[in-house]
């Protein structure tokens, strides 16, 4: 419906790095059959198949721009039919150079999040960002970086590791100010320092999510879960109370996964149901 929300004084603006494949919902949610999906079909899949998107969000906030998550890269990426990323182009179609990012901040640490942190293509590695300051969750960064698991994330060697070399990059904890209208809020689970974006600005509210909410499926059945969230235990806990303190707040919300025609929108309830109500 929207690519651009103001809450108060900030502006929210969604900004599109990639469309990858579409795939089978039970390759993506496992511990559900493809017959759950039926009372769905229709309002969360796309031809019967999950398609997610990798949408980015920046702010505008006190003088600052503030990029919410870098999405999934330039690419070619192989294990996605070779598609490549498009952020720094969709970031210039909104009036957004590369240079003009202040911060660059991240919900997670998972490749389609960190992509256009470093560009590799030169002799030394250096930031897509040159000003900006990037932030991290510091859980993530100390999960990433454990001898057993760094070895199965080529992106934190790649986009993060990087970062920390140059001393460009902060690693951060919960309730984090990074203007005083954007704070962080920990949501972990699908990562153990995963974090939710909150905006609050002239009495109105705002949350940017990562992937506490990968697709409206989730709005209806909290309990489904990705088959990559660390702690699908915690993913539940955060996403059932983040969205009551969202309803109880009435806070936009801006969803990078959903479909660019609805990923800023509301959660309402109609006749006891949770609902995603799109603006």
């Amino acid at each position: 419906m929207t690519d651009m929300i103001r809450v108060g004084n900030v502006e929210i603006v969604a900004v599109l790095d990639m469309v990858p494949p579409p795939r089978d919902p039970t390759v993506f949610i496992r511990d559900q059959p493809r017959e759950a999906w039926a009372p769905y079909e229709d309002e969360v899949l796309e031809d019967g198949l999950l398609q997610l998107y990798y949408g980015s969000f920046f702010v505008r906030s006190q003088g600052k721009t503030v990029l919410v998550d870098t999405g999934m890269g330039p690419g070619p990426h192989a294990h996605l039919e070779n598609r490549t990323g498009n952020l720094l182009g969709a970031l210039g179609q909104a009036g957004v150079g590369a240079g003009d990012v202040d911060i660059v901040i991240h919900t997670h640490l998972h490749p389609d999040h960190v992509g256009w942190n470093v560009d590799g293509s030169a002799d030394a590695p250096k930031p897509f960002f040159p000003n900006a300051r990037y932030l991290g969750p510091l859980k993530d960064w100390e999960h990433f970086m454990q001898p057993d698991v760094l070895p199965t994330a080529p992106h934190i060697s790649q986009n993060v590791i990087p970062l920390d070399e140059l001393g460009l990059i902060e690693f951060i904890e919960d309730g984090h100010s990074v203007t005083d209208e954007i704070t962080t809020l920990e949501t972990p689970g699908h990562t153990p320092g995963h974090q939710v974006i909150l905006i609050s600005s002239d009495g109105e509210r705002a949350a940017i999510i990562g992937d506490l909410i990968h697709n409206p499926v989730q709005i209806h059945e909290p309990d489904w879960c990705a088959f990559v969230d660390t702690s699908p235990e915690d993913t539940r806990r955060s996403r059932r109370a983040f969205m009551e303190r969202a309803e109880r707040e009435n806070m936009i919300v801006a969803a990078g996964h959903f479909h660019p025609e609805r990923h800023i929108g509301r959660f309402v309830r109609i006749e006891g149901r949770r609902y995603w109500q799109a603006v």
